[in-house]
């Protein structure tokens, strides 16, 4: 959404640049499961043996914690590659991975994976790009944590799941992602009480509308300014 936009948040194509096998060669050797809205991919702890493309839908990776509480890293959508574990090489996954909407995934053995980056090495080159971006992600968050104030964590969080997510009506931008106000809390490490109160305020403000329960976003600048704003100190 505009020049400010970082390269990490754009969306992911496994096969960019690859030559046109590799994507029937790719999917010979994938499995296609059709999961429903809350059924869990994997759960961590699982073993690390497969890797997962999104075909349709959404799925969310996200750490629980000993007392409930979520992080959520971040929403996949279709195209991205995820199962860290089986990616890797790690015996086991690290997080959870659960589908928010009625979703299809199609897995690979890791050894099967492994295989078709070595035969086609830019699968792999794209594969770095694709986990120094999530890492990226991860980064932003601790450092948005530490350094931001929860409206300045939220216009940025929006921003990005109007990137990913947003569909153009007029000059608005209407979030086709059903995203709660608890997983945005999750998203930007407050408490849902605090995104209730700061999305009335932006809906006061004028940045937001509701078109029932999908988030409209009626001025991205203005939520980009509140995004680069907003240092704790």
């Amino acid at each position: 959404m505009g020049a400010t936009t970082p390269w990490y948040w754009e969306t992911f194509d496994l096969f960019d640049d690859v030559e046109p096998a590799a994507a029937p060669d790719f999917a010979l050797h994938t499995v296609r499961q059709r999961y429903e809205k809350g059924d869990y991919i994997f759960m961590a702890h699982d073993l690390g043996r497969r890797v997962f493309v999104l075909r349709e839908g959404t799925v969310k990776i996200f750490h629980l914690s000993s007392n409930g509480t979520q992080t959520i890293f971040w929403f996949c959508v279709p195209g991205d590659v995820f199962g860290a574990g089986g990616i890797s090489g790690a015996p086991h996954q690290a997080v959870y991975a659960q589908t928010v909407e009625p979703s299809v995934v199609d897995f690979i053995s890791r050894t099967d994976f492994e295989k078709m980056m070595k035969k086609y090495p830019q699968i792999a080159i794209n594969m770095v790009r694709h986990m120094s971006g999530r890492l990226r992600l991860a980064c932003d968050s601790m450092v948005d944590i530490s350094e931001h104030k929860a409206e300045s964590r939220l216009a940025r969080v929006l921003l990005r799941l109007a990137h990913s997510y947003g569909r153009l009506v007029g000059d608005q931008v209407e979030l086709r992602v059903r995203v709660s106000n608890q997983e945005l809390a999750d998203m930007i490490g407050t408490t849902r009480q605090t995104i209730n109160a700061l999305l009335h305020e932006f809906l006061d403000n004028g940045w937001l509308a509701m078109n029932g329960r999908a988030i409209v976003i009626v001025s991205p600048g203005d939520l980009q300014r509140a995004a680069e704003m907003g240092r704790d100190g």
